[in-house]
């Protein structure tokens, strides 16, 4: 599996302004997937149909990105980088836009499953071309960058598309996540590098599947999304049910954003050093908050600090758990990212589907008690998982010319500028 770079970033100025074109990018997609848990009951209202029919909307996304990741990436991973990232932008500027003015539930659910496409194809890819714009020493921190565009997404893009939503109207919201789109792929067109795909045209998920740690990684994705997923889909009705006003829900939401850019923040500076710790520290982490806000009830202010905590640990493990990834699997890199964003959103979708059921059936109560059970089992792999998938530090070679690496590549940049 090879994957090549045209020319080399003409300064380090280049590569962290590609990093942050990288950044925005994860946090379009990751707000417009997540965007309707903060507008569930305006949504529901204007559409005639359940607070758990909306949240399907974000289970539908899971499922078909969990459905199409896999062969959507085989095809286009040889395409150019820059070309797949400009190509993904003008599909969710039009999910975006379509969404926006949706006659009724049935476009929205189209408008959903059109960006749900791409969306895994876009992130299997991000995090290996991350680290091809930075020297072997610092790819950690690169995908760390990438991937604070999903703490971003839930401090900015879900609170204040909420607060759009309502004080204008969630169809404003999500009209603006279309032009957005359409500044990022003017964005990328102009700013990225231009770095090659696969030359063979495959992704080697055999080869990313057999190494050792990858089976216990993709596990402890799974198990950790869908903790997270079944109750934070439907944390708005939950924070209304505990006492924080319908207003006030979106700036819980900031709070639980702002925690994370802390939590992302930390994971970089750990992610090359001290992994394992920064893993066990953070599955515990959400472990424990999802235990008290299951026992918490009548309590505005713990129920706020606790969803705080939740996502100061949430916001560090998809760094965490990509970074392992990438590192158990340095021969077959774009398909270890692939097997990671299937695990993810195979968590999303059960965890917002299975959630919506249990609000339906059991009460909006359990959802903390399920995801904390479920955040424990994937701590206990994490604990038990401590030789391949989490060691106490991980290491990995990249060569120049493939998804492999080499120490000939320890202090440049694999990829290169283009003039444009």
């Amino acid at each position: 599996m090879k994957e090549t770079g045209n020319t080399a970033p003409s300064s380090a100025k280049m590569a962290v302004i590609s990093l942050i074109t990288l950044f925005v990018g994860a946090f379009l997609t990751i707000t417009t997937e997540t965007l309707p848990m903060g507008l569930l009951p305006q949504m529901s209202q204007s559409m005639g149909v359940s607070q758990s029919m909306i949240g399907q909307l974000v289970s539908f996304y899971a499922l078909v990105t969990l459905l199409v990741t896999l062969p959507l990436t085989a095809w286009t991973s040889h395409w150019p980088r820059r070309r797949l990232f400009v190509s993904i932008m003008l599909v969710f500027a039009a999910s975006n836009l379509l969404l926006a003015f949706s006659p009724h539930y049935a476009v929205a659910v189209v408008a959903r499953l059109i960006a749900a496409a791409v969306h895994g194809v876009l992130w299997s890819m991000m995090a290996s071309y991350a680290t091809r714009l930075v020297p072997q020493q610092k790819a950690g921190r690169a995908v760390a960058t990438v991937f604070a565009g999903n703490s971003a997404a839930l401090t900015l893009g879900v609170p204040l598309g909420t607060a759009i939503g309502n004080a204008l109207g969630w169809r404003v919201s999500f009209l603006a996540m279309g032009v957005i789109s359409i500044l990022v792929v003017v964005a990328g067109a102009t700013l990225l590098p231009q770095v090659e795909g696969v030359k063979s045209g495959k992704i080697g998920v055999g080869t990313a599947f057999r190494a050792p740690g990858i089976k216990a990684i993709v596990l402890a994705t799974a198990l950790i999304m869908l903790a997270h997923f079944t109750f934070y889909t439907y944390i708005a009705p939950y924070l209304e049910d505990r006492g924080i006003p319908e207003g006030r829900v979106s700036g819980v939401l900031f709070a639980f954003g702002v925690a994370g850019i802390v939590g992302v923040w930390a994971a970089g500076i750990l992610v090359d050093k001290r992994p394992r710790d920064a893993m066990l520290m953070s599955a515990g982490l959400v472990t424990l908050s999802m235990v008290g806000l299951g026992t918490v009830n009548g309590a505005p202010v713990g129920t706020v600090t606790l969803s705080i905590v939740l996502g100061l640990a949430y916001a560090a493990l998809p760094t965490l758990l990509q970074s392992a990834a990438l590192k158990a699997a340095p021969a077959a890199q774009t398909a270890a990212s692939a097997l990671f964003i299937l695990a993810f959103n195979l968590g999303i979708f059960a965890g917002s589907g299975g959630g919506g059921q249990i609000l339906s059936h059991l009460g909006i109560d359990w959802l903390p008690v399920v995801a904390a059970v479920l955040a424990a089992a994937a701590t206990l792999v994490v604990i038990l998982a401590r030789k391949h998938a989490f060691p106490k530090v991980q290491t990995v070679t990249r060569d120049r010319t493939t998804d492999s690496a080499s120490s000939d590549d320890a202090v440049e940049p694999v990829a290169q500028f283009t003039a444009h």
